[in-house]
């Protein structure tokens, strides 16, 4: 398991962007990492990944800090960052060669990955279009196997077609021992996906809870009565669109957009 402990983190002394994150990242689960612009998600990524260390706080994976840059902690968490930049070499080669730093890389299901997204082999990385790189890099990102996955805006050059087959290729590469992580700015992209929501607001973490839970919380609805709770209310041309507090706590339909919306705009604190 991932953990991070009470960490902050700055750019500049004045200006922390992080402040005081704990979180446990329990395997088994898709989290939704989800912030405005300039809220610290790829910062929080980075740090989980390694590329950044807190300034205060402590960050490991199975005990190990990620402070010692070890190599058994990046053999078990991958980062694959929202630009894609890839070695000019066969695709193949590349599997292979950059493959052999993870204990865990399987490249059979590399090949299956590139053949569901229809990435012609062999073919040559320098060759292929900005959105089929992207595809190769999901496609390593997937067949590295690693227990914890931090995806940034990993449908960024996708089309359509393509955002819906790596939704499918998530979910199957996803089991109870990992751990994945996607930001997005894109959320209908990945909602289908997400068991856990992360909304980071002015440098903190502000909410960290289940869907299922949040869903028993908040009720989204066109109507409401006269007691309940209104949380936040947004007008539009053909009616109005409520979050209110779910008064019977049973699991309801849950719009993670409209919701993430609310938390930003609502003069309301709302909290896990």
């Amino acid at each position: 398991m991932l953990k991070l402990h009470a960490v902050s983190y700055g750019y500049t002394k004045k200006r922390q962007i992080l402040r005081d994150i704990t979180l446990d990242l329990h395997p088994g689960k898709i989290f939704g990492l989800l912030g405005l612009n300039g809220e610290g998600k790829t910062t929080l990524i980075k740090l989980m990944e390694g590329m950044l260390l807190p300034q205060s706080g402590t960050i490991e994976y199975a005990g190990i800090p990620s402070k010692e840059r070890a190599a058994a902690y990046h053999d078990q968490v991958f980062f694959l960052p929202d630009e894609t930049k890839l070695p000019a070499m066969d695709l193949l080669d590349f599997g292979k060669t950059y493959g052999s730093f993870y204990s865990k890389f399987n490249f059979e299901e590399y090949q299956e990955y590139l053949e569901a997204f229809n990435i012609p082999q062999p073919n040559k990385l320098d060759s292929l279009s900005l959105g089929q790189r992207r595809k190769v890099h999901i496609s390593f990102a997937l067949a590295c196997n690693t227990a914890v996955l931090l995806m940034d805006e990993p449908s960024n050059g996708l089309d359509i077609p393509s955002k819906s087959i790596f939704r499918k290729l998530i979910a199957k590469a996803m089991n109870d021992e990992k751990s994945f992580v996607i930001s997005s700015h894109q959320i209908r992209d990945i909602d289908l996906l997400l068991e856990n929501l992360l909304i980071l607001k002015d440098g903190h973490l502000l909410i960290d809870d289940s869907i299922e839970n949040l869903s028993q919380n908040y009720q989204i609805t066109s109507s409401i009565q006269e007691n309940d709770e209104v949380i936040y209310q947004m007008d539009e041309l053909n009616g109005s669109t409520y979050l209110i507090k779910n008064k019977n706590m049973e699991e309801n339909r849950f719009d993670i957009e409209f919701f993430f919306t609310a938390i930003n705009q609502s003069k309301q604190n709302i909290k896990s």
